[in-house]
Order: C-alpha cells, then structure tokens, then sequence
C-alpha cells in the first residue's frame, strides 16, 4: 500500500511540474495551411519540442488561421502577439526599408548566392530588428527566384510594356515601370480574383506558390526571369527568448540553425516539382534570351543606388557585403 501512495504522489508531482516547465509559443507564417513552407515549420516546430525536451513547444499558425498580413509580422513579433514568426523581409520594408537588400532586381538571382550572401548580411539585419523592435533573426532562407506569370506571352522584355502585373512591393512595382508596365499590389488572397476578373494581366511570385495556389487554372505563361530572391527569417521575440533557459535557448538556435539547410533542400525539390507539374498542367516555360537579362539589368541598375541613397550607411553596408556575396 505504501508503495502505491509513493507511485501516486510521484505521478501527481510530475504532473504538477511537467507542464508548468514547458513554455508555449506562436509561430505565424503567412503562407497558407498547405503550402510548403507551413508543411517545413510544422516539422521544425517538431524538432524543437524534441531537442528541448518537450520545454518549448511551438504551435503554427498560418495566414488563414490569425488575423495578420505579410505586412503585420514584424509588429506583431515586436509586440509579443507571437514570439516566433516567418518574418519575410520585402512586406515589412515600410518598417525597415534599409534591410530589404534582397528585392533589389538582379542583385542576387540564385539559391548558391543568396546562402552565401545571408551569412554576411544576418549580423546586420539583426543590428537595426534588435535595436529598433526587440527582435532577432534565428536564420534565414528563401523560395526560388521570382518569375513573371501571364495570361499571355511574351517575345521578350520589350513585351512587358504596357502589362498590369500583380507586385506584392515597391521594388517590383518600380521595375514593372522600368520595363514599360505598371505594377499592382495585391494581397496574395485576391491574385487569383484579379487574374480571374482581368484586373490584372499577370503576377509576380516564384514557382512554388505559382503551382501551390494553381496559376495554371488563370495564367499560361511563365517569364522564367529568375530577378531576385526573397529574404525569409525565422524571427524570436528578443524578450521571449531571453527569458527561456539557457539550455533551451541554445537548442532553440541549434535547430533553427540546422533547418537552414532543411528548408534549402525542401524548398529546392518543391520548386522542381512545381516546374515539373506546371509544365504537365500546360503552361509554357519562357526562359530569357541573354541580350534580355542584359537588357533589364540594364534597366534596373539605378535602383540600387536610389536604394542606398534614400536608406543610408546601413543599407550601403549591407549592398556591400551581399554584393560581394552574390558575385554581383
């Protein structure tokens, strides 16, 4: 008999303290419930239940499921209305528009640049989040280059003149003007919609969400442009973290450190597929003739001294280092 009241005193006292030790968080991606990337920070919110012992557990949440935009993020991370989040760089550059380096057309086109360029930009990026709103970036990844989807094709860059095409930022907007179209910003709920309806003619976005959110059900054609890459961070709250202990914070950015190259290897065999099945579901791949590359570098080539010159040191230092990065 005693030997039961001991196991039920033990099993009462675990049951007291083992939830009381673990913390829970909020993680907001703004992609939707079945996009790849949501399906990447679900297994990452794994590992970290598994590498801290089941102390920090993290609960995803995605675009449809809280009442945040792209644009929100970085104040809600700021605030503590969630302590981690998929802080993509290019919404929030009204906040910070000296970190939004990436968007810069033609600076950085290629999964090998943009990974060797984030290591030499994150230390600066951090400066101004951490400074600023109390934020810290864990680690960074991307989605493929970003392409031009249309319902109709084009012969080349000159055909670009005229088109209304879907920008979720200013930079793409003022590239659009460059080649002669116009850019409209649409959340990514109403792409569909506007191509639909023909608010539109075509939308910016890489392959990945272009097969996810079926563009081959409204556009025929991709403009394989490869002109930037996104600038994607896997963001903490600096209070939140600082009050978890310093094992689990250390397990926190192992993992997170980890997944660089997870998310890397997901993204890179999602794009294949998407290409794959694009091309199955009828839509044309156009790949750029070289003389046009050189043609819209050449055309986009002042926004990056306009960039630094309406940003300042900080952006010039971070133009620098991914310049130097990307082999630009």
């Amino acid at each position: 008999m005693m030997g039961k009241a001991l196991l039920a005193t033990a099993a009462v006292a675990i049951g007291l303290t083992g939830p009381a030790s673990a913390e829970t968080w909020t993680l907001f991606t703004p992609f939707t419930t079945n996009d790849k990337p949501t399906q990447l920070y679900r297994a990452f919110a794994e590992d970290v239940k598994a590498a801290t012992n089941g102390d920090l557990v993290i609960e995803v949440y995605t675009g449809g499921e809280l009442p945040y935009k792209n644009s929100d993020v970085l104040k809600a991370l700021a605030t503590q209305q969630v302590q981690i989040a998929d802080l993509a760089v290019g919404p929030v550059a009204g906040d910070v528009p000296d970190l939004n380096v990436f968007v810069l057309p033609f600076l950085c086109t290629t999964m090998d640049g943009f990974y060797a360029a984030t290591a030499e930009a994150l230390p600066i990026i951090n400066e101004r989040l951490n400074s600023k709103f109390g934020v810290n970036a864990l680690t960074a990844w991307t989605m493929p280059p970003q392409e031009i989807w249309l319902k109709d094709g084009v012969d080349g860059i000159t055909d670009l003149a005229g088109r209304k095409v879907r920008t979720w930022n200013r930079m793409q907007a003022e590239m659009m003007e460059l080649f002669g179209g116009s850019g409209v910003s649409i959340t990514p709920a109403e792409v569909i919609p506007a191509l639909q309806r023909g608010v539109v003619d075509g939308a910016i976005t890489a392959v990945v969400p272009a097969y996810d959110w079926k563009f081959y059900e409204v556009t025929k054609y991709g403009y394989m442009l490869n002109f930037t890459m996104t600038n994607q961070l896997i963001a903490v709250n600096q209070a939140a973290f600082d009050a978890l202990s310093p094992e689990t914070q250390t397990a926190l950015a192992d993992t997170a450190a980890a997944w660089q190259d997870k998310f890397r290897a997901g993204i890179e065999e999602a794009a294949a597929a998407a290409k794959t099945n694009l091309e199955a579901e009828g839509m044309t791949l156009i790949d750029p003739s070289e003389a046009d590359i050189a043609k819209a570098r050449e055309l986009t080539s002042p926004l990056r001294e306009q960039w630094v010159s309406e940003n300042g040191e900080l952006a010039d230092r971070l133009l620098s280092s991914v310049s130097g990065a990307c082999g630009a």
